[in-house]
Formats: C-alpha cells, sequence, structure tokens
C-alpha cells in the first residue's frame, strides 16, 4: 500500500486544473497502454467546476474521449433527469458537449429494480466478462463528505462490508436510496482521485490524514493502485506542513 500522493492548490480554480491536467496525462498513459481509458465520475458541486473546464474546447482536445470509457462511481436512485441525479449533472456540465462522443457513457439505469439496475452495472464494469471481477477502473473520481463519506459509503452502514462490487444502499442521514460502488471495487483501481476544496472540510481532511477516525474515505487503499488527493489551500490547513508537497 502506498502513500497518499497529495497535490495542494492555492485556490479551488488551481486545485481544479491541476486535477485536470493530471486526468489529461492518465488518460493518455492509459489509452498508449491499454487502448482504453476507463474512468468513473463523481458527483457534487466541486465535480461540476472539473467538468465544466474538461467541457472547454482547449481541454476537449487534450483527452481522447474517444477512447473513453465513462462510469459512475454513485447515483442517488431518482430517475436521470431529476435535478439530484449525478448522470444529469455530469451529462449537463460535460457529456451532451463533447466532440467526440466518448467510447461509451454508463449510466446507472434507475428505472430499473434495484437488483436489475446492479445487475446490469456488473455487466458493464466487467465489460462482457472480459475484464476480471473486480475490474480495474484506471481512474475513480471522488469527494468526501463532512462525516467522512466517499462516493455513496456512509459510516457505520453496512454497505462497508459488502463483497459485491455494486450495491444498492439506503442512507438514514439524508432520507435516500443510492447506488454505488464498493470498497472492493474502488480498492482494485489503478488511481483514485478525491477532489476536496473549501475550510468546511479541513476538520474531516485532518481527521483521515492523522487517522483520528475510521471513516469510508479512510478505508480506500487500492492495491497496487495509489490514491490521490487533489486539495486547495483552504481544506488543507490543518494539515502537517511537513506532509505538504514543496
Amino acid at each position: 500500500m502506498s502513500d497518499p500522493i497529495l497535490h495542494v492548490g492555492p485556490t479551488t480554480p488551481d486545485t481544479i486544473h491541476d486535477l485536470a491536467q493530471w486526468l489529461c496525462q492518465e488518460a493518455e498513459l492509459a489509452i498508449r497502454d491499454r487502448g482504453r481509458f476507463l474512468l468513473a465520475l463523481s458527483g457534487g458541486s466541486t465535480p461540476r467546476q472539473l467538468y465544466t473546464l474538461l467541457a472547454e474546447p482547449s481541454w476537449q482536445q487534450r483527452l481522447d474521449w474517444a477512447h473513453t470509457l465513462v462510469f459512475f462511481s454513485d447515483e442517488r436512485d431518482v430517475p436521470p433527469t431529476h435535478p439530484d441525479s449525478n448522470f444529469k449533472m455530469a451529462s449537463d456540465a460535460l457529456l451532451s458537449h463533447l466532440n467526440p462522443v466518448p467510447q461509451a457513457i454508463y449510466r446507472w439505469h434507475t428505472e430499473y429494480s434495484p437488483a436489475m439496475a446492479l445487475a446490469d452495472y456488473r455487466h458493464h464494469l466487467t465489460l462482457d466478462n472480459t475484464l476480471p471481477v473486480p475490474p480495474t477502473l484506471d481512474v475513480v473520481l471522488l469527494g468526501v463528505g463532512p462525516e467522512g463519506h466517499t462516493a455513496s459509503l456512509f459510516p457505520d452502514r453496512p454497505v462497508l462490508d459488502s463483497e459485491d462490487i455494486v450495491s444498492h444502499t439506503y442512507v438514514p442521514t439524508h432520507n435516500s436510496w443510492r447506488y454505488t460502488f464498493t470498497l472492493p471495487l474502488l480498492n482494485a483501481s489503478r488511481h483514485i482521485a478525491f477532489l476536496v476544496t473549501g475550510s468546511e472540510k479541513q476538520e474531516i481532511i485532518d481527521q483521515i490524514f492523522t487517522h483520528q477516525a475510521p471513516v469510508p474515505a479512510s478505508m480506500i487503499h487500492p492495491v497496487p493502485g495509489d490514491v490521490h488527493w487533489f486539495l486547495d489551500s483552504a481544506s488543507a490547513q490543518r494539515l502537517n506542513p511537513n506532509i505538504l508537497p514543496s
């Protein structure tokens, strides 16, 4: 298990720019070595800023979307047109603007029954069983909630013990059902990229890096992959200066 790799930008736009640049580099390497780039997107307001940047014409040219397969690390159990849908957010901010379009976009079919939606996503993730289970995604983008949740893995929920690669889980604190990647799938990835910004996240970031709390975000340890943390200075305020990149 490798140590986490920190990227700290002075402002949120700097951090998002750094992540976009890194993402394009990883896509290029994956396509060069394996012929395709397997990318899982996340929801949230900060990722929306990343997707808006990647949708700009100058950035579109830097990532080979025609050889990119897009997944979603989690999704609220709402229709794809619902304002809370991660797919709708990513489509509005990025996917609908791309030319050429991605090789594939795999949304969660929330209109199916949970059993059918999970079976459908397992099928897509294993790419017709041509990849091992759990499959190895190239990059999974994640965020962190104030209580340490990531994707839709919340503290003290049974889903944390799941041996499946995907799950339909109830989140009592949000009174909602969600679909999510599980720890076995996340920990089989080549790269995890956490995007965390804002002073309201400084406390949970400090807890994660000082091992004060075994929250879901601290359980992400891909083998043999690595974890990158893209932080702005506000979210990194409490971190020990000795671990910050020079």
